[in-house]
C-alpha cells in the first residue's frame, strides 16, 4: 500500500473511531439518564405510596371522629326531644293548675307567671 493510502486509511480509521466513541458516549449518557429517570420514578412512586398511606390513616381517623360526632349528635337530639316533651307537659300542667285555681279557689290570685313563660301559658 502506498504512503498516501496508509495515511488516508489512518485518517478514516481515526474518524470512524471518533464517531464510534461519540455514539458510545451518547448511548452511555442516554442510558444513564434513563436509569436516573427510572430511579426518580421509583422514588416518586415510593413517596406517593407513603403519602397515600398517611392520607388513608387520616381518613380512617376522620371516619372514627365523624362516627363519634354522629353518636353525640344523636344523643343530643334525643335529649332535646325529651326536654321539649317535658317542657310541653310542664306548660300543659301549669295551664291546668291555673284553671283549677280559678275554679276551686275563687277570689284568690294565683302566682304570677314568669315573663319567660307568659307566651306559652
Amino acid at each position: 500500500m502506498s504512503p498516501l493510502g496508509m495515511t488516508l486509511a489512518g485518517v478514516v480509521a481515526t474518524i470512524i473511531a471518533g464517531v464510534v466513541g461519540y455514539l458510545g458516549a451518547r448511548l452511555a449518557r442516554a442510558s444513564a439518564k434513563e436509569a436516573n429517570r427510572t430511579d426518580n420514578w421509583a422514588e416518586m412512586f415510593k413517596a406517593n405510596e407513603a403519602q397515600l398511606e398517611r392520607m388513608q390513616e387520616s381518613i380512617e381517623k376522620q371516619d372514627v371522629k365523624l362516627g363519634q360526632q354522629d353518636e353525640r349528635i344523636n344523643r343530643l337530639e334525643n335529649m332535646l326531644r325529651d326536654e321539649q316533651k317535658r317542657f310541653r307537659q310542664a306548660i300543659a300542667f301549669i295551664r291546668d293548675l291555673l284553671r283549677w285555681i280559678e275554679h276551686h279557689v275563687p277570689g284568690q290570685q294565683p302566682p304570677a307567671v314568669p315573663d319567660s313563660l307568659k307566651e306559652e301559658v
